[in-house]
């Protein structure tokens, strides 16, 4: 080969060198930014839905039933069931906060046919807890017997038919097709709940007794000996088990 052969392919040389510097090399792929991970928003808490009726709680009349009185306001709408099987403090104190006041309260001892109980009076109305013994339940926890017909601060009382206490027993009688005596101590349910046990049967005759079952019961007699009522109504009062 001649010098100029030489030269040349030193030449031809040295320009691929340079071409393939220019050449870029091929560049990585990109890295992916990582993702967070998702995370579910937050689920509100739903508050309780409240739906008050907008009732008025104010007692205008109390109806009194086998079981519980019913609390009624003005409207006619029953805001509150208070049950005789109630603790007799917070039965105590729901009559109380209704009529408006505390009652007075007598501690009555006990005799030789019956167990000690507490009286609590109102202006015409009586709340009797009597004291059991344990494992002893003849009935429900309390009684209350209402004389008059206006009660508290101008609040009616009454029975499911609107029978008052001071109203004719005798024709409420009649109309439930009652027996009347006559005797001055007369007394006859006037509304009956359920069956709470099996009737007392007599063989001598093959007849059934009243229905051992709570009712609403109206007499002639009060506990006071007031000649001022002339017919109460109390509950609960089970006409198929003996009473002293």
């Amino acid at each position: 080969m001649n010098h100029r052969s030489t030269g040349l392919a030193t030449m031809f040389l040295a320009a691929a060198l340079v071409l393939a510097a220019c050449v870029p090399s091929p560049k990585p792929p990109p890295t992916p930014t990582p993702t967070p991970p998702t995370t579910a928003a937050p689920i509100a808490s739903v508050p309780p839905t409240d739906t008050p009726d907008g009732a008025d709680p104010v007692v205008a009349r109390i109806v009194v039933r086998p079981e519980h009185l019913e609390l009624v306001n003005a409207a006619g709408i029953v805001v509150d069931e208070l049950s005789y099987d109630a603790e007799a403090v917070a039965f105590v104190d729901t009559v109380s906060s209704v009529l408006g006041g505390p009652p007075v309260v007598e501690e009555r001892p006990g005799g030789h046919e019956w167990f000690p109980w507490t009286k609590y009076t109102w202006p015409g109305a009586t709340v009797i807890d009597d004291h059991e013994p344990d494992g002893i339940s003849s009935d429900m926890n309390v009684a209350i017997e209402f004389t008059h017909p206006i009660v508290g601060d101008g609040i009616s009382v009454a029975t499911v038919q609107g029978f008052r206490p001071g109203d004719d027993a005798q024709a409420l009688a009649a109309d439930l097709g009652e027996i009347w005596h006559g005797s001055g101590y007369d007394e006859f349910p006037a509304e009956t709940g359920p069956d709470i046990g099996e009737r007392w049967y007599s063989e001598w005759d093959g007849t059934y007794g009243p229905a051992n079952a709570n009712a609403v019961a109206v007499s002639h007699w009060s506990r006071e000996e007031d000649p001022t009522v002339t017919s109460v109504v109390r509950a609960p009062w089970n006409f198929g088990i003996g009473h002293v």
